[in-house]
Formats: C-alpha cells, sequence, structure tokens
C-alpha cells in the first residue's frame, strides 16, 4: 500500500516552469512585432486638386528649382548630396543640417532614387530630412543616373 501512495505521487508534473516560459515567449513576441509600428513613417496622400493645377514635373524641373535639396541614391546604395557623394547616414545628417541652418527658408528635399536601390537607404534618407526639419520631401524614381 506505501508503494501505492508513493507511484501517485511521483506521476504529478510540476507545470510552474512551464507556464513561465510560455509567458516569457509572448512577452517577447508582442514586444519584437511593436517594432514595425514605431518605425513607419506618415506619409500624406497626394492632394488631386493640386496634383490637378500644378501638372507634372520632370526631374530636370526639380533639378533647376533652386528650392529643393536632392538627394540622390544610385543603383548601389551610394548616397549624393546636390551632386557630392556623402559617406554615410551621420554625413549626410551634418550636411543637410548646415544646409537648413545656412538658408532656413531651404525646406523642401527631392529624394531620387534608383529602382534598384535598397528600401532601407530610402528611408534612412527619408528619416534624415524628417529630422532635419524638412516640411516638404517628395520621392521619385530615376534609373537614368
Amino acid at each position: 500500500m506505501a508503494s501505492a501512495k508513493r507511484m501517485a505521487v511521483e506521476d504529478l508534473v510540476d507545470m510552474t516552469a512551464m507556464v513561465d516560459i510560455v509567458f516569457f515567449v509572448l512577452i517577447f513576441f508582442m514586444v519584437t512585432s511593436m517594432e514595425g509600428v514605431y518605425s513607419s513613417i506618415q506619409m500624406p496622400s497626394p492632394d488631386p486638386q493640386k496634383v490637378a493645377t500644378s501638372g507634372k514635373r520632370s526631374v530636370t524641373d526639380f533639378q533647376s528649382d533652386k528650392e529643393y535639396v536632392i538627394v540622390r541614391i544610385d543603383k548601389d546604395n551610394v548616397l549624393w548630396l546636390n551632386d557630392t557623394e556623402v559617406a554615410s547616414q551621420q554625413e549626410l545628417l551634418v550636411r543637410l543640417r548646415e544646409i537648413r541652418q545656412g538658408n532656413s527658408s531651404l525646406n523642401k528635399m527631392l529624394v531620387l532614387g534608383n529602382s534598384e536601390a535598397k528600401h532601407g537607404k530610402v528611408v534612412e534618407v527619408l528619416d534624415a530630412g524628417s529630422d532635419v526639419g524638412m516640411d516638404s520631401v517628395q520621392l521619385a524614381i530615376d534609373d537614368e543616373s
């Protein structure tokens, strides 16, 4: 009879550790899934009335317009700010801040990306423009250069 009681006690499994692990995994996935929500930029939709009245502009129109800072991203993900190569994201931020401080009315930026450029590089440039206070940021694809 003593052996029957001992068998019943040994058959019990303590699930406390397993429940703790499940909660840790659940919390981990909840926290990491929210990172994608915080890393997005709100892009306004185009106003159909403004588009109809302003007409289409070509890349050369923007390049001749002195109100725009032009950032190019070539197919090798190299950044060019006003036709001068930029070595890093930090240098882009510094040079954009210098441009904004030198001329506070210069608050428009055109990002010309090659279709083979990486999406992450385009987002870095858009973030840099937002960080320095560019009010108008336009994005275009230019595979010719």
